[in-house]
């Protein structure tokens, strides 16, 4: 899905050699002969060359150059202990400079989400934390569902979502049967991170070009 088609061949080669070629000609084909070819001189190259050290540093040139994901690249994007009680939303993206609190931020929302599926199909943890209602809406463990006239801050932030997923009943849990709920699904939870990140819909195709062929489909 979404993988590119190649083009014709017949529109790769130019005119005024085309008519000195079948029609059906395959030019894969020459494009594997040369990548053999070029394959075979590395070979001979190193077979003839016994110097141990050179061979390593072949190697080592060419596995430096493998691309690398860039949570292991940059440290910024390393989770580290940060001190999230005086930042606000007005520091992550798209503020300036906003890159790394962004990034620290995710880490520790994804810590907690990781931490909660885990924990989900842990059969030693509860189902449910109960408390009745007037005790959460009376605050209690730090629990406090009221709203501030100021922005809260980050640090608040982490707290109120591991609170949520703390007093919430594990649907996804091995022991938990209901009819509308069988469970957690690894699979839809990815999905639905990646449909919340890409924040889009499949109102219009120029909206969104790419999801709005699911709908054809």
């Amino acid at each position: 899905m979404g993988r590119r088609r190649g083009s014709s061949t017949s529109t790769s080669c130019p005119d005024r050699f085309r008519r000195f070629l079948p029609v059906d000609y395959d030019w894969s084909g020459v494009a594997h002969g040369c990548t053999r070819k070029l394959g075979m001189k590395i070979c001979g190259f190193l077979q003839k060359n016994n110097n141990v050290d050179d061979k390593s540093r072949i190697v080592g040139f060419f596995n430096e150059q493998q691309p690398r994901s860039i949570l292991t690249r940059d440290p910024r994007f390393r989770r580290t202990e940060t001190d999230f009680s005086n930042l606000y939303a007005r520091d992550l993206l798209p503020a300036k400079n906003g890159e790394e609190y962004t990034m620290q931020f995710l880490l520790e929302v994804v810590e907690i989400l990781t931490n909660y599926v885990r924990k989900t199909f842990d059969r030693s943890t509860k189902v449910l934390d109960f408390h009745h209602p007037h005790q959460l809406l009376e605050g209690m463990e730090g629990f406090n569902l009221e709203l501030c006239d100021q922005p809260e801050s980050l640090e608040q932030i982490l707290v109120d979502c591991r609170d949520t997923l703390k007093y919430g009943v594990r649907t996804g849990h091995p022991r938990f049967f209901n009819q509308l709920s069988s469970g957690l699904d690894i699979i839809g939870l990815a999905g639905e991170w990646l449909t919340s990140t890409a924040n889009t819909n499949i109102h219009l195709q120029h909206f969104s070009h790419y999801h709005s062929v699911f709908a054809i489909v």
